[in-house]
């Protein structure tokens, strides 16, 4: 069964830290990319989540929004760098002195100095806080599982109809084949009568000839062959468990190589038009596919 890259999936549940929330959306793209935003305590973590998600998800760009409401028993306190502070009072002072401008320093242009409020994050052993928020990651690539699955579903549907009309032209060009040469013949039989009716008439064996190398050079029984080859391994990649995406787009190039072929050999506005209208089908299927993981 066929999987999309589109989808999104949520999962919220408590730790050490506090409540986590997690957001996992995802798009098309051809090999994975995953970006993960983390709060600053758990930035310790995004190497255990690439990985994590490497191992559960095979193509898409993937983007993870983690948020966290810490506990309050969790939250250290500010600290005051007084020593720094007094510091920077100093320079100020003086460098208002040096170069003759009046200074008036307050206590809000002192607090927003660099590092002179200090906050000291404690100390998590990083194994332990990823066992705990792994449960909650996993919840989360579930629900985005679930939502690409559906999406895949509603692919593989639409591309059943698509296919099954892609049969019904071949079956109609199966039946053309053979009328392309039919037609080909009485006209040019009722050509070389006009041409010829003052030099003897038709010589059959002429015509024979000419109608042969018409048929061997129009003949589309090999595209056709490989062509229904294509759409009934199309058919069986979808059921497989693994990621197909590539390989459905790779048989789709195929098929556009055998429709091109069969257009340029016809001689025949009916084969000309169903082999139009058939890769359009396959483009459809193309654009849809890229979506395919």
């Amino acid at each position: 069964m066929i999987t999309s890259m589109t989808g999104y999936g949520r999962a919220a549940g408590e730790t050490t830290l506090g409540h986590v929330a997690i957001e996992i959306k995802s798009v098309n793209h051809r090999f994975l990319d995953s970006r993960v935003r983390l709060p600053r305590q758990v930035s310790s973590l995004e190497p255990y989540i690439l990985a994590h998600l490497k191992n559960n998800i095979s193509r898409g760009r993937i983007e993870v929004n983690i948020t966290l409401m810490a506990n309050t028993s969790n939250v250290t306190p500010p600290t005051l760098n007084l020593e720094l502070a007094k510091h920077y009072v100093r320079v100020a002072e003086e460098a208002g002195d040096q170069l003759n401008i009046p200074h008036q320093i307050t206590l809000d242009f002192v607090l927003r100095l660099p590092e002179v409020i200090q906050m000291v994050e404690p100390e998590w052993d990083v194994d332990e806080l990823w066992e705990e928020l792994r449960p909650v990651l996993d919840e989360a690539i579930e629900s985005l599982g679930k939502m690409r699955t559906r999406e895949g579903e509603s692919l593989t549907e639409d591309f059943t109809k698509v296919i099954e009309l892609m049969r019904t032209h071949c079956a109609r060009l199966d039946v053309l084949k053979d009328q392309v040469v039919a037609d080909f013949r009485e006209r040019f039989q009722s050509r070389l009568e006009t041409l010829l009716t003052d030099n003897g008439g038709l010589d059959p064996a002429r015509l024979h000839q000419e109608v042969a190398v018409f048929a061997d050079r129009c003949d589309v029984c090999e595209e056709l062959a490989r062509l229904d080859s294509h759409l009934g391994q199309f058919e069986e990649i979808q059921k497989r468990p693994e990621p197909v995406g590539r390989r459905l787009d790779f048989l789709l190039q195929e098929m556009f190589r055998e429709l091109n072929t069969i257009g340029s050999k016809a001689n025949h506005l009916e084969v000309t038009q169903l082999a139009l209208e058939m890769k359009n089908c396959v483009e459809r299927l193309r654009e849809q596919v890229q979506n395919v993981e």
